[in-house]
């Protein structure tokens, strides 16, 4: 294995080489090298059942100090009522959380209906997002979804999925709030899950919350689960089980996040001011957005080679190759070397972007990737 390994990093030196860039270019590159500060995080998701507590009572007074005592510094919400009805005292019940927890939010409706009475507001219930952070663009996503409001429903398109970007000090993450079906047969969850994941496809550093109504062996949930990792998996507690929260007996709610992000921790916390309890999860963010170490790489090769970024299968054999180098060297701590191929991958990558084997986007981030790398080891 290590001579298959030296072979690999002599081919890949000797092809930077060939490939290193102008004078002009590497004094661009350089000034991209840099350290970039770590930011701890905790995300959260709450499903707040239209601010009703296992009593039964609606009370949004203790659904806020439920999430102030999460200490989350974002959080994803469902079953958010905003003018909704008697059940809320026909509350927004993210405007008033908003304001008295001083939190930036975004709210976005799966149902949005006329009001009851000419001159009220529209009476809608959905997912939302509270941050301490800037949310700096957001968008109500469809994915595919049976109405409850319809007696009738058929699967169709319908708004729901959240999508925040959320600038956390220089790290930008896209924050994704879900609620799934609840229903018994898995049909739409299975449908709803393509549809998050194409969506998702869009932005590799991001972070998925939300009540998925299902367990984590559930076959629908697979696509997701294999993409992107469980938080949990980070927990110290045994089950996770977040509902129902008088005596929770299965886990349905999740923090996801893309393997470019550091998970550190994940925990649940006891609360009956609704039926579900909170996840909680401490995450590590980047300025800048990079990858915080060599697999996360890997994993930006392998989503952008499924997506077609990178067009080339030879391309993307390339990188992993030398991501796999790269690897060999720093469970050596050769740091040197490790620069060295760093550099080599950056001259790759930008001979392929001029060449049209891999797209913008993908060589940007990629790049950053390496920057950032370089910037770690490099003395």
């Amino acid at each position: 294995m290590k001579n298959v390994i030296l072979f690999i990093a002599s081919f890949l030196l000797l092809l930077w080489v060939s490939l290193s860039p102008s004078p002009e270019m590497l004094a661009v590159q350089e000034s991209n090298e840099m350290q970039t500060e770590e930011l701890n995080v905790k995300v959260a998701t709450y499903n707040v059942a239209a601010g009703r507590g296992t009593d039964g009572t609606y009370n949004l007074e203790r659904i806020a100090t439920a999430i102030e005592e999460t200490d989350a510094d974002i959080i994803g919400l469902q079953e958010v009522d905003v003018h909704w009805g008697a059940r809320s005292e026909h509350d927004n019940m993210i405007a008033q959380l908003a304001e008295q927890l001083d939190m930036y939010y975004y709210f976005a409706p799966i149902y949005d209906f006329e009001p009851a009475n000419e001159g009220d507001p529209r009476r809608q219930f959905g997912v939302a997002v509270l941050s301490k952070y800037p949310i700096t663009a957001a968008a109500n996503r469809e994915i595919a979804r049976l109405s409850t409001q319809d007696p009738n429903p058929i699967p169709t398109p319908a708004p729901g999925f959240l999508e925040a970007h959320i600038n956390v000090e220089g790290a930008d993450v896209a924050f994704y709030v879900t609620h799934l079906d609840y229903r018994g047969d898995p049909t739409v969850r299975e449908m709803q899950v393509a549809d998050m994941k194409e969506i998702m496809a869009e932005n590799t550093y991001s972070i998925l919350v939300g009540d998925m109504n299902a367990r984590p062996n559930a076959p629908e949930l697979q696509p997701l689960l294999q993409k992107y990792a469980d938080a949990w998996k980070w927990s110290d507690e045994d089950e996770g089980y977040t509902y129902p929260a008088v005596a929770p007996d299965r886990r349905i709610d999740y923090v996801l996040t893309s393997p470019r992000i550091e998970v550190h921790s994940a925990t649940t916390m006891a609360t009956e001011a609704a039926d579900h309890i909170p996840v909680i999860a401490e995450v590590s963010l980047l300025q800048g957005s990079s990858s915080y170490n060599l697999a996360g790489t890997a994993w930006l090769v392998d989503h952008y080679t499924e997506y077609g970024e990178i067009r080339e299968e030879q391309t993307s054999t390339i990188l992993q190759q030398h991501l796999e180098v790269l690897a060999y060297y720093k469970k050596q701590g050769k740091d040197e070397k490790l620069v060295k191929h760093l550099q080599g991958m950056r001259a790759y990558l930008d001979h392929q972007k001029e060449s049209g084997a891999i797209s913008d986007k993908a060589w940007e981030e990629l790049k950053r990737d390496v920057n950032y790398f370089i910037g770690k080891w490099d003395g």
